[in-house]
């Protein structure tokens, strides 16, 4: 231990190597800016500077790290993931069992039976056409194709 404390370079990349073992094993960006920090005090420590200086240096570039990624994983994470159930907002269906404002119904998309809702709660009847607006669970939320005549 003395040993490393006398050769403070080879103590940051001790620091260094922790920091990268704990981020592989737990894949959470829990240590990510540790080994930033560490490579930084370990380029201190190559010039010399004190140890006390060398761990300021590790928290002051660590925290800064941090502070730097943090928006830019939070937009990452924000990220909707799009599914295949997603491809079926704006596809035209037809309504295999009438819905109410109370009960919904039934409707045929893409060859599938999907549970079905009016978007804007207005009843939807046996052989009408709908345009899917958007899924909500396992609902199509849809809404009446209004034909010209009728």
């Amino acid at each position: 231990m003395q040993w490393l404390l006398d050769n403070p370079v080879y103590l940051w990349l001790v620091v260094v190597i922790i920091a990268v073992i704990f981020e592989a094993v737990t894949y959470a960006l829990v240590s990510v800016w540790f080994v930033g920090g560490g490579l930084v005090a370990m380029l201190s420590a190559l010039l010399g500077i004190s140890m006390f200086a060398q761990v300021l240096v590790f928290l002051i570039f660590s925290v800064m790290f941090l502070v730097m990624a943090r928006p830019l994983i939070k937009k990452k994470q924000q990220t909707n993931v799009r599914t295949n159930v997603d491809s079926y907002i704006g596809k035209v269906g037809i309504v295999t069992k009438e819905s109410t404002s109370f009960t919904p119904g039934q409707g045929k998309v893409g060859g599938q039976i999907w549970t079905i809702a009016s978007v804007d709660a207005s009843p939807l009847y046996m052989g009408e056409e709908f345009i899917v607006e958007s899924v909500s669970g396992v609902k199509l939320i849809v809404k009446k194709i209004e034909r010209e005549g009728m």
